[in-house]
């Protein structure tokens, strides 16, 4: 693993959700030095804010907040829709252009990067052909998936290790934590 990271900086994506949390947990056990950033898209639910700003940085450390240059509500009025199935073009603007140039910047500045996601196979077919080290062009860096193999057994198992209790909305019914509500939400969901 160090051979691979190769004293790259480590640039990890924090949701505010579980998997990303171990990521940064595991992170930590394994004594590597990581920058964790919450792209903020203004469209969260007020529980993940204070999860992000209170016990999630109590436990695994600052956070650095990214900001698109616009909120969901703004792009939402300035294209006069929201996204759909057919056009997501929340994802893009709110989240992958906004690290693209966090991360950018950052190389600029110092080095290299590697940008480490917590994503798990079991999640989705999609997930599951992913595979742990992937270039992106995108991001201009390597993409690392450390969890990829992990089951959720294994997310619960080291937030209980490290005291880390789990963002509230999971206890009130949510299986996922994003941006609330999701445009792709389940009804479910939005019933919560």
């Amino acid at each position: 693993m160090s051979d691979k990271l190769n004293g790259r900086h480590i640039i990890a994506s924090v949701s505010g959700g579980k998997d990303s949390a171990a990521l940064s947990l595991w992170l930590k056990e394994q004594g590597l030095e990581h920058e964790r950033v919450f792209l903020d898209t203004g469209w969260e639910h007020p529980d993940t804010y204070e999860y992000l700003h209170g016990e999630l940085t109590r436990v695994i450390g600052p956070i650095t907040v990214v900001k698109p240059p616009r909120s969901m509500e703004e792009l939402v009025l300035h294209k006069g829709m929201f996204p759909s199935r057919l056009q997501r073009f929340c994802t893009q603007l709110l989240k992958v252009r906004p690290m693209a140039k966090h991360i950018a910047k950052w190389q600029d500045e110092h080095g290299e990067v590697v940008n480490a996601v917590g994503v798990r196979a079991d999640e989705s077919v999609a997930r599951s052909k992913l595979p742990e080290w992937e270039w992106q062009d995108g991001f201009d860096c390597e993409v690392w998936r450390p969890l990829l193999r992990w089951s959720q057994q294994d997310v619960i198992d080291i937030h209980k290790r490290h005291g880390l209790a789990p963002n509230p909305l999971y206890l009130k019914g949510a299986t996922r934590v994003g941006c609330w509500p999701c445009v792709h939400a389940k009804k479910d969901e939005l019933r919560l």
